[in-house]
């Protein structure tokens, strides 16, 4: 498969997945047991994270691919209007940056990696770490 190929399949799987929040069209971009955690797992993340932020909407920063690895920026947009990981709504606007790595096998993610700025996210919401630990 061609890096161009590569590289439009995570595209395609952040606009329909992550844009449009079509969960289910996650298990087509997957392979069945995706390390570090099965196509459910996600799909139950997905699922949290779009109900703590129902508008949230994702930007490809950059996009850079080589062999079977796909490298995204992303830039997620949203505004805190559920329960996220134990913290309560703040209705305020946030914006989260990931770099995520994808591996690439015959037209299917088999793995992913990301880094997520957490720390930014709970400064935005107001969240301080005593609240999440005692969570």
């Amino acid at each position: 498969m061609s890096l161009s190929t590569n590289k439009a399949l995570v595209k395609s799987f952040i606009e329909e997945v992550f844009n449009k929040h079509n969960i289910s069209a996650a298990e087509k971009y997957f392979a069945k047991e995706q390390p570090p955690i099965g196509i459910e797992e996600f799909k139950k993340f997905l699922s949290d994270q779009f109900k703590a932020f129902p508008d949230l909407q994702t930007k490809i920063e950059h996009i850079v691919a080589e062999n079977d690895l796909v490298l995204v920026f992303l830039n997620f947009t949203g505004t805190h209007k559920g329960e996220f990981r134990g913290m309560p709504p703040t209705n305020k606007k946030v914006n989260i940056r990931s770099a995520d790595l994808y591996r690439i096998e015959n037209e299917k993610i088999v793995e992913h990696w990301d880094v997520v700025d957490q720390l930014n996210l709970l400064q935005q919401t107001g969240t301080t770490l005593s609240q999440v630990n005692n969570k």
